[in-house]
Parts: C-alpha cells; sequence; structure tokens
C-alpha cells in the first residue's frame, strides 16, 4: 500500500468520525432541548414523601424525561387526582383500599413507604404524657386520642394496639386534629394521647410525650408497606407511557433516598414547619419499591376487622402492573 492510498483511507476514517460524532452531538442538543413533561402531585407534608423531592432535586425526574411539581394536599389528593387536576398523589396504603372500596378507579403505581418493623423506634407511635397515667394502649379505653382522620389508618392502627392489648377499642375516644395541631392539643391537655407520625412523633417525645406503643407490631412483626403513590384508572388508561416513566422516577427516587438518608433529612425542613434539630433525630421509614400482597391483604384484613371497609381488597385490581 503507498503512503497516498494509507493517508486517503485514514482521511475518510476520520471524515466518518467527524460525521458520526456530529451527529451524536446533535442528538444530544436536541435531547437537551426538548421540554420535560410536567408532571403534577399532591402529597401531604410528612417523611414519607422527602424521597421525592430529593428525586427532583438530584435529577431523577429529569433523567426520565420528567419535571415534578409538588403540591401540599393536606387531606389528601384523591379529588385532584381523580379530576386530573393531578397525575398522581400520595396517601395512606388504607386510603386507595377504602377508595376503591367506595368505587372510586384508583391504581396503585408505586410504594411510598414502610414502616420499620421496630418496637419503639417505628413511623408511626402513640404518644402520651408522663401524668396521663397512660401506660400501654389499653390504657386508651375512655380517652380522647388525636388521629390526622377519622376513619383513617391512624385511627385504624390506633384501634389495633388498643385490641392487640388487651383492650376494647369502642371505649377510646378518637378525634381529627393534623399533625401539628396534634401536638398543641396534647401539650395543652385538650386530649390525652396522640397517634402520630414522623416527624411528628419525633417533635412529640422531644417535648416529652414518650411512645406508649407502636400499633404497626400490633398488625405484623416484621416492616409493612404503609402508604403509596397512586392515579386514577382513566389517566394511566390514557397515558400509560407517562406513567411507566413516572413509577420508574418514583423507584429510582426511593432507591436513591433509601441509601442517602443525611440527604433526606435535608429535604424535611424544606416542605414541613420542622427546623434541622428534629429532622436530624427523627427516624425515617423505609424506602422501598416492593408492593408486598401480605400489606395489601393485611390492611384489607384489619379495615374489614374495624367496619373502615365493606368487601376485601383484590390485590390485583388495587396494584397497577403493565397492560393491566
Amino acid at each position: 500500500m503507498n503512503i497516498n492510498t494509507s493517508r486517503r483511507r485514514i482521511s475518510t476514517v476520520l471524515c466518518a468520525a467527524l460525521v458520526a460524532t456530529g451527529l451524536l452531538a446533535g442528538h444530544a442538543a436536541r435531547a437537551q432541548s426538548e421540554p420535560l413533561t410536567v408532571v403534577n402531585a399532591g402529597f401531604v407534608p410528612v417523611t414519607d414523601v422527602a424521597a421525592l423531592y430529593l428525586g427532583e432535586e438530584v435529577g431523577i425526574f429529569k433523567k426520565h424525561g420528567l419535571q415534578l411539581k409538588a403540591n401540599v394536599a393536606s387531606t389528601g389528593a384523591v379529588p385532584a387526582v381523580m379530576s386530573g387536576e393531578y397525575h398522581f398523589g400520595f396517601t395512606a396504603l388504607v386510603n386507595v383500599l377504602q377508595a376503591r372500596d367506595k368505587g372510586l378507579p384508583l391504581k396503585i403505581i408505586a410504594a411510598g413507604s414502610s414502616s420499620t418493623g421496630v418496637k419503639g423506634a417505628d413511623v408511626t407511635m402513640i404518644h402520651a404524657g408522663p401524668k396521663s397515667g397512660i401506660r400501654s394502649a389499653k390504657d386508651l379505653e375512655g380517652k380522647t386520642v388525636s388521629v390526622n382522620a377519622l376513619n383513617g389508618l391512624l385511627q385504624m392502627l390506633g384501634k389495633a394496639a388498643v385490641k392487640a392489648d388487651g383492650g376494647d377499642p369502642s371505649k377510646v375516644r378518637f378525634i381529627e386534629l393534623g399533625f401539628a395541631e396534634a401536638l398543641a392539643a396534647l401539650e395543652a391537655g385538650k386530649t390525652d394521647a396522640m397517634v402520630g407520625a414522623e416527624p411528628f412523633g419525633t417533635a412529640a417525645i422531644a417535648a416529652g410525650y414518650a411512645p406508649i406503643a407502636s400499633p404497626y407490631q400490633s398488625m405484623s412483626t416484621k416492616s409493612m408497606l404503609t402508604s403509596s403513590y397512586f392515579t386514577s384508572e382513566a389517566q394511566l388508561n390514557a397515558k400509560p407511557e407517562l406513567f411507566k416513566k413516572i413509577r420508574a422516577a418514583i423507584n429510582e427516587s426511593l432507591e436513591y433516598a433509601q441509601k442517602n438518608p443525611d440527604q433526606v433529612r435535608k429535604q424535611l425542613p424544606k416542605f414541613t414547619k420542622l427546623g434541622p434539630d428534629v429532622a436530624a433525630k427523627l427516624i425515617l421509614p423505609s424506602y422501598l419499591t416492593a408492593i408486598p400482597r401480605d400489606s395489601v391483604e393485611m390492611f384489607s384484613k384489619t379495615g374489614l376487622e374495624f367496619g373502615m371497609l365493606t368487601k376485601p381488597a383484590v390485590y390485583d385490581t388495587v396494584v397497577w402492573t403493565d397492560g393491566k
């Protein structure tokens, strides 16, 4: 091979490489210039949802072509999700079961958070003052106990704890108070105890209201899925590919949060009224991606037992999978 021929071949290869590089750069530029799909979500401002705030901050949603717009939905996001105002929402697992029980076509699209499975160090515990005389869940008989929503998750947990301790849940007076108001009412002596959820449980402990029961352990001795992200069947049917991206972004955010608890704690002051001192001490949930069948079935069983559901929940109709 002569020198000129060799030079021509090298030149041809270089030109091809430059063209390919240019094409790749062009594709990358177009990908970067493509607008992100804004997804609206409704969240209760509790520790559980910190994983998604973190996922948005570190670019996980952007990686999936999405921009997360989080909206505070203090009493739940079901109406806004049903109307299409929000693409998805966050709520307790039992709330989704109750909505379906009432005929609302909701589907769980991803796990929210799970309990720790550790007695005395869980994400939901019952708190009472040292002078209340309340030492265990059975002592709540005849007492006034606050929950964030009547006939919801925390009331179910309160009843389960009382029954497991040999008490009569029907003798407990449950009243509805928001998380922040519940602690203030306890401190003012307007209530005897509160069923709290992090980060407000840690705030209660700091104020001198120690946990007297860990109600998740009344339902299961191991960690349970307690909350979930959900949407409507209508939205799923209309845009299944979008919700595959949303689910992937949620799952990746959960995995990131599970591995980076310190970053989760730094998120909390951004969307709650708690300072960094409380955020540094609180009990974090487990951020797992699995939606265990036994968790759904246990909540269904307990909901039926306390009259919060009228019929058993069927896992395969509650949880969304591709093509269903």
